[in-house]
């Protein structure tokens, strides 16, 4: 497996109740649970972020895929319905739907398909990252 240099951490904090705000370089993201979670919905829930990560990175590999062909993307919009599972509670599926707000050539279908499935967050998601989790405590310091 190829491995890229470690980013600077993304840096998540409580802001009181479901609410949390993750720093992201010199950016802040807001979540929240929606009211049926025991949130104030002020703010997307976390796994609306994973698809709304998926839907942006999809529609930028697409954006990308036109202005380098000079063909026409205004218009573009990405779809992307998560569905749920259980056992353990997670996504069990993302739908993907790319709309283009102009006719392309149909010759270019294929392709724009493999571009999509090319974007890194399709690749994360269809990859399995491993994730390490490490908990700690002042208190446990020696």
């Amino acid at each position: 497996m190829s491995t890229y240099a470690s980013r600077p951490p993304i840096v998540v904090t409580h802001e009181g109740g479901a609410r949390f705000a993750a720093d992201i370089r010199s950016h802040r993201v807001m979540v929240d649970q929606p009211l049926r979670g025991g949130g104030e919905d002020t703010a997307p829930a976390p796994l609306e972020l994973l698809g709304a990560a998926l839907g942006t990175c999809v529609a930028l590999y697409v954006q990308q895929f036109c202005v380098a062909r000079s063909l026409p993307y205004e218009g573009l919009r990405v779809e992307v319905e998560q569905h749920g599972v259980t056992n353990p509670n997670r996504i069990g599926e993302f739908a993907v739907r790319v709309l283009l707000g102009h006719d392309l050539p149909p010759q270019y279908a294929a392709m724009l398909e493999r571009v999509a499935r090319t974007c890194p967050v399709h690749n994360t998601l269809a990859h399995a990252a491993e994730i390490a989790v490490s908990v700690e405590s002042p208190a446990w310091v020696v």
